[in-house]
């Protein structure tokens, strides 16, 4: 599903918004395309990255998957908003949606899955339903699945938490422990998702299974038939890894999130009592040491954030730069490749709650526009 490359040289004053610059004038030759690899916002970002460019390379058939990643949110939150007020599941809409995602994913999965970690952190079903569904296509895709399991994968990710909405808000959004009564009710929404699709009709059955199954694991301590083993379902083993990586990487109202490196190795510690082990393993594969999301510290002293790995160097992923060597938030993030750079390297992944950082992160999500 991937396009070609459509690669044009064009002056500088003739770019537009959002273009996708692959290569500077001042690049060798011999440097390939896709060297810097952002899209176009201004003559000034551009001229702090290269004061004496006169033209660049573009990749015209370049999607723009920030574009692309909102306008799935924004369809998601319609028919979740439709559900609350009591109407029936939209078919023919949540099937686009997914058409959509599995499109932007198989296209540019390193981008999405990164998208999908910058988001807000709170307790959102619409963020929860969509992040999951991404990393499942995004890992299935590491995988190699076939596209007969991709449909059903990605609309059960993407319908995973739909038993949620009928469990009282006030439930969800408690900050102190959960009553033994209210743990009950919360652990019938996976049996109430699966009903009410099946009601909806129209759904395969691999998908009905994901909704029904995700909470269960490997050593029969899940919900809600206290399944083991091979009695879960290959699909759902896959949406409960991704779901329980999403939920440790959210802010919830009863605890702080994890950084996605933590949460990886969360998920390495439980993967032989809660998760299939070798999903687990892959999953990490998938993402990488540094994963996307994940804060680094360079050895610079700058902070930067990872938006792309490397299969074959995972201590060498793609960053993008927030800070000067003495933590001063830069006005343009510039993208870093570290696989081809013998001077620059990670130091160690940081806590982005760690004090020292804490404001500095505030300040530059307040200021700085994320550039993908």
């Amino acid at each position: 599903m991937d396009q070609k490359p459509n690669y044009q040289k064009i002056a500088i004053h003739d770019l537009t918004e959002r273009m996708w610059i692959c290569r500077l004038d001042s690049d060798t030759t011999e440097q390939p395309f896709e060297t810097r690899g952002f899209y176009f916002a201004s003559l000034q970002q551009l001229q702090v990255l290269a004061p004496d460019c006169r033209y660049v390379y573009i990749d015209a058939n370049h999607k723009d998957t920030r574009k692309l990643y909102l306008n799935i949110r924004i369809q998601m939150e319609t028919v979740f908003a439709d559900l609350r007020m009591g109407k029936v599941l939209a078919h023919k809409r949540i099937r686009q949606v997914l058409n959509e995602l599995m499109a932007a994913v198989l296209h540019d999965n390193k981008s999405m899955v990164y998208l999908a970690m910058l988001r807000e952190h709170q307790d959102d079903l619409v963020t929860k339903a969509v992040t999951v569904a991404v990393l499942s296509l995004a890992f299935a895709k590491h995988l190699a699945l076939k596209q007969t399991d991709l449909i059903p994968l990605g609309m059960g990710a993407l319908l995973h938490p739909i038993g949620l909405l009928k469990v009282p808000n006030e439930i969800l959004s408690k900050t102190a422990p959960l009553s033994a009564e209210e743990l009950v009710l919360v652990r019938q929404y996976p049996d109430k998702g699966y009903q009410f699709l099946l009601e909806q009709q129209g759904f395969e059955a691999a998908t009905l299974d994901i909704v029904l199954h995700h909470q269960e694991r490997i050593n029969g301590s899940g919900y809600p038939n206290q399944l083991k083993g091979k009695e879960i379902s290959f699909l759902a083993r896959i949406v409960a890894i991704t779901s329980v990586y999403e939920a440790l990487t959210r802010h919830r109202n009863d605890r702080q999130a994890l950084s996605p490196a933590k949460a990886l190795s969360q998920l390495y510690r439980w993967r032989f009592e809660n998760f299939d082990n070798r999903l687990v393993e892959k999953f990490i594969q998938s993402l990488g040491v540094y994963p996307p999301g994940c804060l680094v510290e360079l050895n610079t002293g700058a902070l930067a954030v990872v938006y792309a790995t490397h299969p074959n160097q995972r201590l060498n992923p793609k960053v993008r730069l927030l800070t000067s060597a003495n933590l001063e938030p830069l006005e343009i993030q510039q993208a870093l490749d570290l696989s081809e750079t013998q001077q620059v390297n990670i130091v160690k992944a940081l806590d982005p709650k760690e004090p020292r950082f804490a404001k500095l992160l505030e300040k530059i999500l307040k200021e700085q526009q994320i550039l993908f």
